[in-house]
């Protein structure tokens, strides 16, 4: 008796092994089909992907490929072809206005110096097209055609910053009050936060005044938001001197302690209304950074800032302007270390200025 129940423990058990080895041979089955399922889907996305509109073939190549509900049916000639108006030429290539069927208009950048690759610069551009923010200017479209690539952005009416700042043709032009000013400045501050907490490895790149563009509200729109990652290794453009972290030499180089510093320069320019290159010292090579330090040491803290800031002067508007000053100069300090998180910034100028944001 006692052999018998010996024998039949070992058959159940024998049989408990064979059942649980079946069953983890058919659970890895299946996850080795779920995996080739994923990476189908996977190079799907990449090829058609569904936050892209899809009444075109991407790997034609010249048919713009709008990111969601956006207008089909639009090619890269049409662009070319239409008459458009050159907006600006920029470090990762020229700009400019043009207009689709029907009328909608659209900033076209026409890029210099990016990925040889097409299939490589589809899959840098997607991450781009997912990044949304009230204070970005949204990525509508892209296009590979004849080794060139192109972005398509919404067109701002009201221009740039740098164009309100520094090259007012007109009294038409909305004046840059000191309300105005901080309204734009705590946007940009946020479109950078919201980037910055995306990813570690996330930041802009190029900040300057000529890219934070303007609604009719004269709400800041912060664009060409990485574009550095659509660069070849070989393309290695300088970026402006006077916006350009010390530590950086060209564009593969940036960083989001680097972004700090640009957008130091940035608040800054707003506070001074001064460009940050060419019209302080040309022949010395002094950057605006350099000159409010100089002048914070040897002037009253007034003569920094913008007159037309002084003309609407009231005193607690110089305390919320000499704060912010402050925080600008904490923003360029010469070592990475030195300078803040831009989630400090975006509080301390929430509570500088009181305004308040959902971030």
């Amino acid at each position: 008796m006692l052999d018998a129940s010996v024998s039949n423990h070992f058959l159940n058990l024998t049989a408990f092994c064979l059942f649980g080895y079946f069953l983890l041979c058919l659970i890895r089955y299946r996850y080795n089909e779920s995996l080739k399922i994923r990476k189908r889907d996977f190079d799907k996305i990449l090829q058609q992907p569904e936050m892209v509109y899809q009444n075109q073939n991407p790997s034609a190549g010249s048919k713009l490929v709008f990111f969601g509900n956006g207008d089909g049916g639009h090619s890269v000639k049409e662009l070319m072809h239409s008459a458009s108006k050159v907006l600006w030429k920029g470090t990762f290539g020229t700009s400019f206005k043009t207009e689709l069927k029907g009328g909608n208009a659209v900033m076209v950048k026409r890029l210099k110096g990016s990925c040889s690759s097409e299939t490589e610069f589809r899959e840098r551009v997607l991450e781009i097209g997912i990044l949304l923010h009230e204070n970005l200017l949204p990525l509508r479209a892209y296009c590979c055609y004849q080794n060139e690539n192109f972005l398509v952005y919404d067109c701002m009416r009201m221009g740039s910053l740098a164009k309100h700042l520094h090259g007012k043709t007109s009294p038409k032009d909305s004046p840059l009050t000191w309300q105005v000013r901080c309204k734009i400045a705590f946007g940009v501050a946020r479109a950078i936060h919201y980037l910055h907490t995306t990813g570690s490895n996330i930041c802009h790149g190029n900040i300057r005044s000529s890219n934070v563009l303007l609604t009719d509200t004269l709400d800041a729109r912060l664009s060409e938001f990485g574009i550095v990652r659509l660069l070849s290794p070989e393309h290695k453009p300088d970026l402006i001197n006077g916006y350009r972290a010390p530590e950086v030499r060209n564009a593969h180089e940036v960083s989001q302690k680097s972004d700090v510093y640009s957008f130091g320069v940035l608040l800054l320019e707003l506070l001074t209304g001064i460009k940050p290159v060419g019209t302080i010292s040309p022949t010395t090579g002094v950057y605006l950074a350099e000159w409010v330090r100089t002048m914070i040491r040897e002037k009253p803290i007034l003569e920094v800032f913008d007159n037309e800031l002084l003309l609407e002067y009231q005193a607690d508007f110089e305390g919320q302007m000499v704060k912010l000053l402050e925080l600008a100069i904490c923003c360029t300090f010469e070592y990475p270390d030195r300078r803040p998180l831009m989630s400090a910034v975006l509080k301390r100028m929430r509570e500088t200025c009181r305004l308040s944001s959902e971030d």
